[in-house]
């Protein structure tokens, strides 16, 4: 996984991206087109006019956003509304998607020897090719360490403010031409403090469903706090702590926002019931045992494979297609206290590569 570094205007940022992860934007672009179709027999000219309601919202919301997917578009020689329809790839994939993947979990103290972030993204084994480590310098605004996808300007990291944020994908059948997914994670990313995120994060704000566990390390002003955001373009379940641990996997847990929704709009699968049931276990037998949680202790969590294939390390399984199947493409490890992340490539319990990074 190539690890790269971005610094100066948002035009700049994107035509960095776009020069120097070219080959992963093509990569991007290439499977994404081959989803949106197995998914939903939608062709990329359909997936551009989709993605294309969402531009006058962004541009409301922050315009440097589309400045950024515009220098990538320069940079890697492709269309501006190519990589626009990227970062809108969960409104278009998601709300009908059925395959689920990703766990998530913050830990804080005095649970965890530290404020800690992490989770396993989940996701097509072809996409794996289009990841990448990224530090972001930019212009009045955090700078961020995150693992992002070709093309995509936002996805799972933490910035220098010692806050970090996962995704967990939920399947509604439900969508506004609002933020997308991707696009609020960089807006997250973009925040110096969780009272920021909830001024960007709003029920009216983002496009489709999706989980956002939000987490900031303490510091001599204040305590650690984590926020588990269910997101959906009918309302936010929240859940809060600031001594304890919160999870996430990929179904809706707040029955008042299920039925908010409707079940008849929603997919789940036993798979993320399964994930979840399991990372409590985890989590339930350490506090039990009152034993503190370290970053090794999530690394063997994040290897588990109770309920295989089902489990929290995901593997390819018997003939399934890369574009087809979910496997664990990469595990994170955040500690916001101290600014550092541990990237773990490929399944957790036989990494290709592990990567610690942070922000000297």
């Amino acid at each position: 996984m190539k690890s790269l570094h971005f610094s100066g205007s948002a035009e700049d940022i994107g035509r960095q991206h776009g020069i120097q992860a070219k080959e992963e934007v093509l990569f991007s672009l290439d499977s994404y087109e081959k989803l949106f179709w197995h998914e939903g027999e939608i062709t990329w000219k359909e997936a551009i006019e989709l993605a294309k309601t969402h531009e006058s919202y962004i541009e409301k919301t922050n315009v440097a956003l589309l400045e950024e997917m515009n220098g990538i578009a320069k940079g890697a020689s492709v269309d501006f509304y190519d990589i626009l329809t990227l970062n809108a790839r969960s409104e278009i994939a998601l709300t009908t998607n059925k395959t689920d993947g990703c766990t998530s979990i913050a830990i804080l103290p005095p649970i965890g020897t530290a404020a800690y972030l992490g989770q396993t993204w989940d996701w097509r084994e072809a996409q794996s090719r289009s990841l990448f480590l990224t530090k972001i310098e930019q212009k009045n605004a955090p700078v961020i360490q995150m693992v992002t996808e070709g093309g995509i300007i936002g996805k799972i990291g933490m910035n220098d403010n010692g806050l970090g944020v996962c995704l967990n994908a939920l399947r509604a059948n439900i969508r506004k031409n609002r933020l997308p997914v991707h696009v609020g994670l960089r807006e997250i990313l973009n925040s110096a403090t969780i009272k920021e995120v909830y001024q960007k994060i709003s029920d009216d704000t983002i496009a489709s469903s999706a989980n956002f566990l939000i987490a900031q390390g303490r510091t001599r002003e204040k305590d650690a706090l984590a926020i588990n955001m269910e997101i959906s373009p009918k309302g936010i379940a929240e859940d809060t702590t600031a001594d304890a641990y919160l999870f996430h996997t990929n179904h809706f847990c707040s029955e008042s926002l299920i039925e908010h929704i409707g079940k008849e709009s929603i997919e789940d699968s036993a798979n993320s019931f399964r994930r979840k049931d399991r990372i409590e276990e985890l989590l339930d037998s350490n506090v039990s045992q009152k034993k503190h949680i370290t970053r090794d202790v999530i690394k063997k969590w994040f290897a588990d494979h109770k309920h295989y294939p089902e489990s929290i390390c995901r593997h390819r399984e018997n003939e399934s297609s890369a574009y087809t199947n979910t496997v664990t493409a990469f595990s994170v490890i955040m500690n916001l206290e101290e600014c550092q992340m541990l990237l773990m490539e490929g399944q957790a319990c036989s990494p290709v590569e592990e990567i610690e990074v942070g922000f000297s």
